[in-house]
């Protein structure tokens, strides 16, 4: 019987206005990690760097995102809201002021800023979808976010591909071009409300008063878990930022070829993202999650390894994505779904961070391998992270599809 692509459980018209409202910000989010990937070698040339280079300094922007822990636990404070809010007006400044550096180092340093606040608000909407949908539609939520932020990515490549690149045009104006996303923010000031969740542990005196407490049982194992597999999940971020520079370098497709490839592949992929979420809701996330990685580590090795021609590069980046893209809201969903209302915000964003250190780590390690072997023995060494991260999904996770979120994990002790 096939599985339709919507919730399972009953959404009523404030779940789909949260949906909306968050899901546009999700898009500006994808759409400003987007750009580096698209741009990457017209970025690379306009500061001089080579590949290995690039990659390391890309590599720190990740990083940008350990502060984020301290807003979260501030959310789990204050309320979601509010620094959710001015999370989305940072980084729109941030990265508009990215297509104005004028060189690496302020790139970065602008892009670190953005990274930051972007991390506080990838948390706090994955947090607000777990607390305010119902339990039979927390995967196809994730999967909404996901897919919209996928779609903002599509749409930097599809307005450097179509645009930008064919014309000459600068890189830069992708970054000015996310300055509009301030006229959203209005309508998102005045309907977000704070999650109910939220009010009725703060009303209860349910807060959580120490942070410590995300490390006492039985929030410690999880947290070590959920750390552990988004680190090892995104060690092969550095292949994906260099597919559209390998296809130019390595296979010789022109700019707009490439990116067009990009684009395809993804649009081809986006579907799985809210399939996945909702298949997951009623499977399981553990099944659908560790199948969807592998899928992902296959499609890579063909990519870097087998494909030649245009039509076989865009049909293992094609499996690359859907892999990447069906274990996406699904792993991510644990790091919402593991932890109480009083620590939800603190864990996912020591998730949040796991991931930032693995995506540096991958650029990192991926530029000492590419001095030592070239990108394709990189890419090849680095997608046994993927694998292992399934594994330990599938042997030591706790299923959360479908469950209420007090069954899976229960509140801390108050203040």
């Amino acid at each position: 019987m096939a599985i339709p692509l919507r919730p399972s459980g009953q959404l009523q018209r404030r779940h789909w206005q949260i949906l909306w409202l968050l899901g546009g910000a999700s898009f500006f989010t994808g759409y400003d990690a987007g750009v580096v990937t698209v741009a990457l070698r017209e970025v690379r040339a306009s500061y001089h760097l080579s590949q290995a280079t690039a990659s390391i300094w890309i590599g720190l922007l990740p990083l940008g995102t350990l502060p984020a822990v301290a807003l979260a636990r501030r959310a789990d404070r204050i309320g979601r809201r509010r620094i959710l809010l001015v999370s989305i007006v940072g980084f729109t400044l941030a990265t508009g002021a990215t297509g104005l550096a004028p060189n690496i180092a302020t790139f970065a340093s602008c892009q670190l800023i953005a990274g930051f606040l972007l991390g506080v608000e990838g948390i706090l909407a994955w947090t607000v979808v777990a607390e305010e949908l119902p339990a039979g539609s927390r995967g196809f939520g994730f999967g909404w976010l996901a897919m919209l932020s996928a779609l903002g990515t599509g749409w930097s490549a599809i307005i450097y591909a179509a645009i930008l690149q064919p014309a000459g045009m600068s890189w830069r104006i992708l970054y000015l071009a996310a300055v509009p996303v301030l006229v959203p923010l209005a309508v998102l000031r005045r309907r977000l409300q704070e999650t109910k969740r939220f009010m009725a542990v703060r009303e209860s005196g349910w807060l959580a008063a120490r942070w410590s407490q995300l490390l006492r049982p039985p929030h410690r194992s999880r947290l070590l878990l959920v750390c552990t597999t988004a680190f090892l999940a995104n060690l092969t971020a550095q292949a994906g930022v260099f597919v559209v520079d390998f296809m130019q370098t390595q296979r010789h497709l022109s700019a707009t070829t490439a990116n067009l490839v990009l684009i395809a592949a993804g649009a081809l992929a986006i579907p799985v993202l809210i399939f996945a979420g909702s298949v997951s809701d009623r499977l399981g996330r553990k099944p659908v999650c560790c199948s969807f990685l592998v899928i992902s580590v296959i499609g890579l090795v063909c990519f870097f390894m087998l494909a030649r021609s245009t039509v076989a590069l865009f049909g293992a980046l094609a499996l690359t994505y859907i892999g990447q893209f069906g274990a996406w809201p699904t792993g991510t969903g644990f790091g919402a779904e593991l932890f109480p209302t009083a620590l939800r915000a603190l864990g996912g964003s020591a998730g949040t961070v796991a991931t930032a250190i693995g995506t540096s780590a991958s650029f990192a390690l991926a530029g000492l391998l590419i001095g030592a072997g070239g990108l394709t023995r990189a890419v090849l060494v680095l997608a046994l992270g993927p694998l292992i991260a399934a594994g330990l999904i599938a042997s030591r996770f706790p299923e959360t599809g479908g469950r209420e979120l007090e069954t899976i994990s229960a509140e801390p002790a108050g203040n």
